[in-house]
């Protein structure tokens, strides 16, 4: 998990939803997948060892303020 020093970087829209494994220092994304074995499968391919797994967030829905 990122330090309080080190905070986890910023997930690219592209990602929310999705179940998505870290490099081992959790400093970028390796694999993505929109289940956890999907997502244990495309990292297996990347040579990561030891992959830091979390789903990210959905995006936000936004309104429009139109009716």
């Amino acid at each position: 998990m990122p330090s309080k020093t080190n905070p986890a970087p910023k997930v690219p829209k592209k990602f929310c939803g999705l179940w998505i494994a870290w490099n081992h220092a959790q400093t970028k994304i390796v694999a993505s997948g929109k289940t956890l074995p999907e997502a244990i499968s495309a990292v297996e391919v990347t040579g990561e060892r030891k992959p830091f797994f979390t789903k990210a967030p959905q995006a936000k829905s936004r309104k429009s303020g139109q009716h």
